[in-house]
């Protein structure tokens, strides 16, 4: 369901894919903010979480981030994708968390990801090689599967989105819920 059209940080505009009232204020709130908390696990479940910097298409379908190769995070990608994000405003009283699978893009099809990247040369990540040079890098890019805006100062989480299993096209808007 495409309607309202939204600026990305890199100043395309995109369809929002998930559009509802819900959607469009999770989706502002992860627009506004400059880091997520990026959670990935090991292949035995041992978490790793990681603030990073990171990049959307416009819209959440995706979200990617650019990192080292040699991290805890990439290696726990390769044994285990499943990964979660969290972003908030600054009062914490709203939080999106955006779960999904994630992916390792290296070599060239990389390029599209880096391009779209501004201010490589203020990320942490230039501490591992010239950020200008995208062959030390590798991008983490996360299929969104499930987005939760949680508003915890009212004990309410609401079900963005959601994708079926069997219809991985399909997107849910639950009514409000109290949080579990």
């Amino acid at each position: 369901m495409e309607g309202v059209l939204y600026q990305s940080k890199m100043n395309k505009t995109h369809p929002m894919k998930t559009d509802s009232d819900l959607g469009r204020m999770a989706y502002q709130l992860v627009a506004d903010c400059k880091v997520g908390l990026m959670t990935t696990a090991s292949a035995e479940g041992q978490p790793h979480a990681t603030w990073m910097n990171f990049e959307t298409k416009g819209y959440l379908d995706e979200i990617f981030t650019i990192t080292a190769p040699i991290t805890q995070k990439v290696a726990n990608v390769r044994e285990n994708p499943r990964t979660e994000w969290l972003f908030s405003n600054p009062s914490m009283e709203r939080v999106v968390l955006v779960c999904g699978n994630t992916r390792v893009i290296e070599g060239p099809d990389m390029k599209p990801y880096w391009d779209a990247v501004p201010g490589k040369s203020k990320a942490y990540y230039r501490e591992y090689a010239n950020p200008q040079e995208s062959d030390h890098f590798v991008v983490l890019c996360t299929t969104v599967g499930k987005i939760v805006l949680n508003r915890p100062s009212m004990y309410r989480k609401f079900t963005v989105k959601e994708e079926d299993a069997a219809n991985p096209h399909s997107v849910f808007c639950l009514p409000d819920t109290p949080a579990s």
